[in-house]
């Protein structure tokens, strides 16, 4: 997915200095308002002293915000070599990824204590809902019976409504987001990711989330292995390509392959050596 650029390039947060003067024209006009800026962040305060037990999730989901904004964008996608049809697939790829995390991510929700366990999932679960109320179609989820006879869910996205409503939701949301943010809004931030995360009475058509976490964690899957491949020179121009089961037996005799010099222990110890000078072990 397209990201986000480190969060320190962003335009700066409204600050009021020790010195009594602000890093910002006290006649900026709030977007969201059409006032001038009421809020900023007083001496002292740092995003992370503000939005707190927000501040994770509530980041991710601006970051995710910016990568679902700018992959419309054809000039973005042009950067990454894709134009055409295969710029448009990779748009649809894309939002699509999303909605099926935010749907995945109830798998991370913690009803008993109504918490949610990982900012990544409570970000992209609020994206969805965002894009649930947007437009009737753009967002679908059907409760269904899967072929093995058991529950199941059907999400879909509709690719031609992407442009002329997505957009749009996405973009008000992550205007309203960075607003917050770079104001110092806590409490305008609250309320809206709260809105958007509260999973036991969603705002967006009234689905029972509830019922599809259990769905979710019912068709859950053991985490993917990824086991590294291996090349092997078999004379002057004969290259084979070795696999490995994905298996904990599988990424191990990967990695041997991989290294088989004995030594190696031996090198990374004499590194060791050579830097222990620099750290106070």
């Amino acid at each position: 997915m397209i990201r986000r650029p480190p969060r320190s390039t962003l335009f700066p947060y409204t600050t009021l200095f020790r010195s009594g003067t602000f890093n910002f024209d006290k006649g900026t006009v709030d977007p969201l308002t059409g006032n001038c800026v009421a809020s900023y962040y007083e001496p002292g305060d740092t995003y992370d002293s503000k939005f707190t037990t927000i501040g994770s999730a509530y980041e991710e989901c601006r970051a995710e915000c910016v990568g679902l904004y700018l992959s419309l964008d054809p000039d973005v996608l042009k950067i990454f070599g894709y134009e055409g049809e295969e710029a448009a697939n990779i748009t649809y790829v894309n939002w699509l990824s999303m909605v099926w995390a935010g749907l995945r991510g109830l798998e991370m929700y913690q009803p008993d204590h109504y918490q949610w366990g990982q900012a990544h999932s409570q970000a992209r679960f609020v994206i969805l809902q965002v894009l649930l109320e947007a437009e009737e179609g753009l967002v679908e989820i059907e409760e269904k019976i899967g072929d093995d006879g058991n529950p199941d869910l059907l999400l879909t996205l509709d690719r031609s409504k992407i442009v002329p409503f997505g957009k749009e939701a996405i973009g008000k949301f992550l205007q309203k987001i960075q607003v917050f943010k770079s104001t110092g809004d806590i409490d305008s931030a609250k309320d809206i990711f709260a809105k958007y995360s509260f999973v036991d009475m969603p705002v967006s058509k009234g689905l029972p989330f509830l019922s599809y976490r259990d769905i979710v964690i019912a068709r859950r899957q053991p985490r993917k292995m990824f086991v590294q491949m291996n090349t092997v020179a078999r004379g002057n121009e004969d290259v084979q390509l070795i696999n490995y089961e994905p298996t904990h037996e599988g990424l191990i005799k990967s990695w041997i392959d991989r290294f088989p010099s004995v030594t190696l222990d031996e090198s990374l110890q004499s590194l060791f050596e050579k830097d222990r000078k620099y750290f106070d072990l």
